[in-house]
């Protein structure tokens, strides 16, 4: 039969171009690179044994029968080779290999491995049994190449678009996890290969499979293929993403590993003294030494100042000797265009799986040992971290950045009694957050996390605008509402355009600025004296009040209550608490309480539990009480309707 080459042709200009621009391009020794090589090879291999398939078919009276045979066995090897290279690399590229577990891994490889052993074999058994049965095709002088109408033959046709349908339906399976751009690549490859195949299946001697292998080939390495998107610019490592795809791999394959990371400590200070360029040249040359001496495929940069290694060698001694390498180099002074430097390291070593189980607990644990001042050994084993600490830490985290997007934020109300009024007259406006099984967590717990992530600044204004957004919604003269009081955080006030959002947040709502009353902290005073001076005055001049919070908690400096715009002080519970059980405390808190009198401010003590400390309270002259014996944090609906009740008592009684 006649053979029509030029779609083979132009199969291998479209080959020729790939080699071309693979190799202008940067390759990287990363698993998903090295199986594209080996398709880049396979589909240039394929194309030219179809083309001298299909020329030995022609003049097969030139070619010997044993190696028409071979051509052929070849052709079929390429053909059948590349629906599975494809199906690994569908399955690496869409990063589906670390989402599955090990045994699953073990079922794909199975179904991948035994259909193309099975009909490999079956390839190449087919010259040796030519004489007794057609398995897959023969050639003989009379009638020329024939193929096997059975179905050796059509069971190996149907193989390769298994291997296509197959990865395509594992892939499909994890859609959530990939971008659009990329599953639209997917379809491409599966028409494009379905088309051509059944083209050919059909109209035999028009050899335009391979031209499909060929472009599609074309198509991943301009849009899938792209090892740049691996590559820590700064360093010439490979990035936080390329490490996370490989940490779920060996995961998933049950590998056990070391992950060493090594954090380089006064990054800042490097960049301060001799700028942003110098440090990136300084991090480049420690990322030069990290791939001299381990593979580059198992180095990365997981962001400035901080590398990490993935170490195969899972035994101690060859753990140690990594150890000892760092630091005898890093001791060594680092030299850039004569600038001598010093890098000192940190090592964290993180022994998996036994010490974290998915890459989302080694980057937590890395995440800890870079900014908990309780790890800043020169080695720490993450076996040696406070794990319960930590996993408590880290769900705490997650649930702060999810918090607000998922309403689990709220704000409760604990009510505050007026000694002169004897009556309840407003609450202190305290934020309360839920997990994800709908229990609270305590402030104690998640306050100083989100001051620390910076999650503070968000939950402050949320507090505010809650507050604002209740007050506007009632009248509150009906409910006897004359003050509620809000914290502001170290966070907040260390904030330049603090007095700016409240007043923008108040000027919607529409609220009296004389019914909120800002509670600041002694430590929040003692950070940010100047920048929180003026918020203070600029928030004082529109008619808020202010208050020194928890004050005997801190630092408890006069200066505080004399210098800044405060109305009120209130004490600390645990003053309160002392003054009851040490007559010394007792003595002092009288005290306290009379000199913040005479200078001209209220009082409010907090922790009030008791009647008998009510009453003492009450008679060394605090003007409000706040505590679990007069109302603990309640939801607003519950605060609302005690003020009601309260009001109407108070009608009543006049």
């Amino acid at each position: 039969m006649a053979q029509i080459y030029q779609y083979a042709v132009a199969a291998l200009f479209i080959d020729a171009v790939i080699i071309f621009f693979y190799f202008q391009k940067r390759s990287l020794p990363t698993f998903q690179n090295i199986v594209f090589f080996v398709i880049l090879s396979v589909v240039t291999l394929n194309t030219v044994a179809e083309l001298g398939a299909g020329y030995m078919e022609e003049h097969l009276s030139s070619f010997s029968i044993g190696t028409a045979y071979i051509i052929e066995c070849l052709y079929f090897t390429f053909n059948l080779t590349f629906g599975v290279l494809f199906t690994i690399y569908n399955l690496s590229a869409f990063d589906i290999y670390g989402r599955l577990n090990k045994k699953s891994i073990r079922i794909v490889q199975s179904v991948i491995l035994f259909p193309y052993c099975f009909f490999l074999i079956s390839v190449w058994l087919t010259p040796l049994l030519h004489n007794y049965i057609n398995l897959v095709f023969t050639f003989d002088y009379v009638n020329g190449y024939q193929r096997g109408r059975n179905f050796w033959f059509y069971g190996l046709c149907s193989t390769k678009a298994f291997f296509i349908i197959f990865s395509f339906a594992i892939i499909l399976c994890f859609n959530r996890y990939i971008a659009r751009s990329k599953m639209q690549i997917m379809y491409f490859f599966i028409v494009t290969m379905s088309v051509t195949s059944l083209m050919q299946l059909f109209n035999y001697g028009l050899l335009i499979e391979s031209f499909g292998m060929s472009l599609v080939t074309l198509v991943y390495f301009f849009f899938i293929q792209k090892p740049e998107e691996m590559v820590d610019s700064s360093t010439d490592t490979l990035n936080q993403s390329a490490l996370q795809r490989m940490l779920r791999y060996n995961l998933a394959v049950g590998r056990r590993f070391y992950c060493v990371a090594v954090f380089i400590d006064d990054t800042m200070f490097i960049a301060n003294t001799f700028g942003i360029p110098k440090l990136n040249a300084f991090l480049t040359d420690a990322g030069n030494f990290l791939k001299q001496n381990f593979s580059y495929a198992n180095v990365f940069s997981r962001q400035q100042g901080c590398f990490c290694i993935l170490l195969r060698e899972s035994d101690e001694e060859a753990l140690n000797r990594v150890i000892t390498l760092l630091n005898n180099r890093f001791q060594k002074a680092w030299v850039r265009e004569n600038v001598e430097l010093k890098l000192y390291i940190r090592l964290c070593i993180i022994d998996c799986p036994k010490d974290a189980e998915s890459p989302e607990e080694i980057m937590d644990i890395i995440n800890m040992i870079s900014s908990d001042e309780r790890y800043r050994q020169s080695v720490v084993f993450a076996s040696e971290i406070d794990l319960k600490y930590r996993r408590r830490t880290i769900y705490i985290e997650h649930c702060l950045r999810n918090g607000l997007t998922e309403n689990r934020f709220d704000v409760f109300y604990q009510p505050i009694w007026s000694t002169a009024e004897k009556k309840l007259i407003g609450a202190e406006a305290l934020i309360r957050l839920k997990d994800e099984t709908g229990h609270f967590i305590s402030p104690e717990d998640f306050i100083p996390i989100a001051e620390k992530t910076g999650a503070i600044l968000r939950i402050g204004e949320y507090v505010f605008e809650s507050v604002c957004l209740a007050l506007s919604q009632i009248d509150v003269e009906a409910y006897g509402i004359k003050k509620i009081d809000i914290n502001l955080s170290v966070a907040q006030c260390m904030q330049e355009i603090l007095a700016e959002q409240i007043l923008k947040i108040n000027s919607i709502y529409k609220i009296p600025p004389s019914i909120i009353n800002l509670e600041i902290t002694e430590t929040a005073a003692a950070h940010t004296p100047e920048i929180l001076l003026k918020n203070m005055q600029d928030l004082a001049d529109a008619g808020f009040e202010l208050s020194l919070d928890d004050y005997g908690s801190g630092y408890s400096n006069m200066s505080y209550m004399l210098n800044l715009p405060f109305k009120m002080i209130k004490i600390d519970k645990y003053i309160v608490w002392a003054a009851f059980t040490d007559k010394r405390a007792e003595k002092a808190l009288a005290a306290t309480i009379k000199m913040i009198k005479e200078i001209g401010m209220t009082v409010l003590a907090e922790g009030v539990e008791t009647p008998e400390q009510a009453e003492w309270l009450t008679t060394s002259g605090c003007d409000y009480l706040q505590g679990f014996y007069y109302s603990r944090p309640i939801p607003k609906k519950e605060f609302l309707s005690i003020m009601l009740d309260n009001k109407k008592g108070d009608a009543n009684a006049d």
